[in-house]
């Protein structure tokens, strides 16, 4: 019988387990020292195997067997920069005050502050990163060993590599129902001047990183950080959306194409998305990309989510082949928000529904047998991970107290989630700017531009959209006007609610059923409720 490469690893690590005696180090509720091997995508939402998908992603569904998959996590801000910010850091976005591309956390704060990596810094980490894990142009020397010095074992420091975009004049195969010079996904062929990807270079440099960490003779924390599947998809010669998905016919068209009914006018980034299309003029939401082209888009996707987990396997197989050293390190994977192919009429995240911001996120704790392979559906944020990882290295102490979010390590213990885990709310947000007033087809209404407050100073937004997704299975969102004075929302202004009732969905479908109606309006006692928790929540967060 043939065994797959992952198979052989499992076995060897198994066998280098049994011949190392670590069943006391297993037993324990901990490990003194672990290291961090920290795993960042871009744009992905839940669209792997272990999440219920047809796709092939046999590496990060053997993470997922050997730890915990949290199937309700979410991200803080459907967008790269503030996401990153808040998780990276901690504290959600109203309190890092990175709500755009304008600013990052030191900016804002300065050195007081002390990263996620930093923690570990601190503790005597070795710590390095490549690729993307602040975004990019905003990395934090502090963060890694010994800023940007060499350490003796080879160059350690960060290393933000370069995005390789489409080279459509340079031998790139580019799609051609892209308008304008911006192709959507493009393939790399023998004519391409530039011949492999940006993933190549993060997992080269990101492989270089590791290996420098397990020569350190310390614990490390090694994080990396890849691109795809952000669009442009660019991808090499065996994983082109034609070839992963040659039959067209195993790809289906978004279920719910048109925006929810009873939406209101800002909640939609209606007016633009990631993806151009000639068909599909912009500005107002009963248009929808044709279903030839989005099966298109969507297999091209779909590839590059797979690609992704062939190159982070890479860095999986280096720590499998130090079996002493992957029974002491915490594995975790996860993106920096969610995508939406088609669903409700958008093509991006910079939303606050449901696939915009709910993310992939798992969890291997090699010591913490009891919940090897579980699911859990406590509702996880990205700004957990920092005080869950500090938990779980023994450094909650060191942690500064103004670091939010919730330690989900008891989950790791097994058995039933501790009450205020099961109870606890997940919260996103967004603002909303530049609204303005269009009429195509007889459909008039305000909509806000694809830039979602990009490149806008906070003072000016128009409004913040703020979520929480309950326990009991509702989706609530308050869009509030923003007070240019304070730079916070008013409450007491033109406040505009989406309800959603969600309950029963195991979100293992991303059909999208339940959002196709704002339900506010029916269910006036509900919404009065949740607005109170969310008008509570928000108001700690400062």
């Amino acid at each position: 019988m043939m065994l797959s490469r992952r198979s052989l690893a499992a076995l060897t690590f198994a066998a280098a387990v049994a011949e190392a005696d670590v069943e006391a180090v297993l037993a324990q509720s901990s490990v003194s020292t672990p290291n961090v091997l920290y795993m960042v995508s871009d744009d992905m939402r839940p669209e792997l195997g272990c999440y219920g998908q047809p796709r092939r992603t046999p590496n990060i569904d053997g993470l997922a067997r050997e730890g915990v998959l949290f199937n309700s996590a979410y991200t803080q801000f459907a967008y790269c920069a503030p996401s990153r910010n808040s998780f990276m850091t901690g504290r959600r976005p109203e309190r890092t005050r990175c709500l755009n591309f304008l600013t990052d956390f030191r900016r804002e704060h300065g050195d007081t502050w002390v990263s996620m990596p930093q923690l570990f810094k601190n503790a005597g980490y070795f710590t390095t990163a490549a690729g993307k894990l602040y975004h990019d142009g905003m990395d934090d020397p502090a963060s890694w060993t010994d800023g940007n010095k060499t350490h003796p074992t080879g160059p350690y420091p960060s290393n933000q590599t370069q995005w390789i975009q489409c080279k459509c004049d340079e031998g790139d195969v580019c799609d051609e129902s892209s308008k304008g010079p911006k192709p959507n996904f493009c393939a790399i062929t023998n004519a391409s001047r530039v011949p492999y990807t940006d993933e190549d270079l993060a997992l080269g440099e990101g492989l270089k990183r590791l290996d420098h960490a397990l020569a350190s003779g310390k614990p490390w924390y090694v994080a990396i950080g890849v691109h795809r599947p952000h669009v442009e998809t660019r991808l090499p010669p065996g994983w082109w959306g034609t070839e992963r998905y040659p039959d067209k016919a195993s790809v289906l068209p978004p279920k719910h194409p048109l925006a929810p009914r009873g939406a209101p006018w800002m909640s939609g980034n209606w007016y633009g998305g990631d993806y151009l299309n000639p068909a599909r003029e912009p500005g107002f939401p009963n248009r929808s990309i044709p279903a030839v082209d989005a099966i298109e888009y969507r297999r091209w996707y779909y590839a590059g989510v797979e690609y992704v987990d062939h190159m982070l396997g890479k860095a999986m197989q280096r720590l499998e082949a130090e079996p002493d050293q992957a029974a002491r390190t915490i594995t975790i994977f996860h993106a920096d928000h969610g995508y939406q192919l088609g669903e409700g009429n958008e093509w991006s995240k910079k939303t606050d529904t449901e696939l915009a911001v709910r993310v992939p996120l798992i969890v291997r704790v090699p010591w913490k047998t009891a919940t090897a392979g579980t699911r859990t559906e406590v509702r996880a944020e990205l700004v957990d991970i920092y005080r869950t990882l500090a938990s779980l290295a023994g450094l909650s102490d060191a942690v500064q107290s103004d670091v939010q979010g919730t330690s989900l390590a008891p989950i790791f213990d097994g058995g039933a989630p501790p009450a205020a885990l099961a109870a606890k709310p997940a919260f996103s947000q967004i603002g909303s700017c530049a609204c303005q007033v269009y009429t195509r087809l007889n459909w008039t209404a305000r909509e806000c531009d694809a830039g979602r407050c990009f490149h806008t100073a906070v003072e000016d937004f128009d409004f913040m959209g703020y979520t929480m997704r309950t326990a009991e299975g509702y989706r609530y969102t308050a869009w509030a006007p923003m007070n240019a004075s304070t730079k916070r929302v008013e409450w007491g202004g033109e406040v505009h609610d989406e309800l959603y009732d969600l309950r029963g969905d195991k979100g293992d479908d991303m059909d999208y059923d339940g959002y196709d109606e704002n339900v506010a309006a029916k269910h006036a006692d509900v919404v009065a409720r949740l607005r109170k928790e969310l008008v509570a929540a928000v108001a700690s967060w400062y």
